[in-house]
């Protein structure tokens, strides 16, 4: 990777591969953009009353995913505001089906070349997703903080990295756990598919501490 032009990084994984986890230290290191959906989607609901962004809303609030068409409008416009300012950004799950790859993914190629987009996918089991889930922490305040459960860490407890406090999220509960690992098979996977016709994708163990992931992943984008 040369750091002398600005460049994305999409990192791929099924809920709680630790994505987030990688793609925040990840973004410490490089000054790079931390891109989620979820927040950027949250904050341009906030800005925006249209009748297609309200609905959006009640969507996330029942544990499902963002129209694609919206999401790849939001994605993109935010994308071209961002890329003015920032040496790069780190996708987090992003894009998350098959439409949003298509609307999403060729645009970014092409705005930055194909040598300075790399794709990431970063692989855990169904039973260490399951392990995960059962022991995830996220911020109430930044999703992007996110911790594992011990006895220094439990809901309720202050954030390590911010100003909120650590709790399980709504997205995490049994039932709604399950809409999620559905919706990555049946939407998300056939999206890395579609990339990986297109563009070279790197496969990264995640059940590996966070730190020999970062590892692999630091060597992967030759850093």
């Amino acid at each position: 990777m040369t750091m002398d032009k600005k460049v994305a990084i999409f990192l791929f994984g099924r809920p709680a591969s630790g994505k987030g986890t990688q793609a925040k230290i990840l973004s410490d290191k490089t000054g790079f953009y931390h891109f989620t959906t979820s927040r950027e989607g949250k904050e341009y609901i906030n800005a925006h009353d249209d009748e297609q962004t309200k609905r959006q809303a009640e969507l996330y609030k029942a544990g499902k995913l963002f129209l694609p068409e919206w999401t790849s409008r939001v994605v993109l416009e935010k994308t071209r505001e961002i890329i003015k300012m920032a040496k790069g950004i780190i996708y987090d799950g992003t894009p998350r089906t098959l439409y949003e790859a298509k609307a999403v993914f060729p645009e970014m190629v092409k705005l930055l070349g194909k040598e300075n987009v790399y794709v990431l996918l970063i692989d855990i089991s169904v039973e260490e997703f399951k392990r995960r889930v059962e022991k995830r922490l996220i911020c109430n305040r930044d999703s992007r903080h996110v911790y594992i459960r011990s006895d220094s860490l439990m809901p309720g407890t202050k954030c390590p990295d911010g100003d909120g406090v650590l709790e399980t999220r709504d997205l995490d509960k049994k039932e709604v756990l399950q809409m999620r690992t559905d919706e990555y098979a049946e939407k998300t996977i056939p999206a890395i598919k579609f990339i990986e016709g297109l563009h070279t994708i790197t496969t990264i163990n995640g059940e590996q501490s966070v730190e020999n992931v970062h590892k692999d992943i630091i060597e992967a984008l030759n850093l």
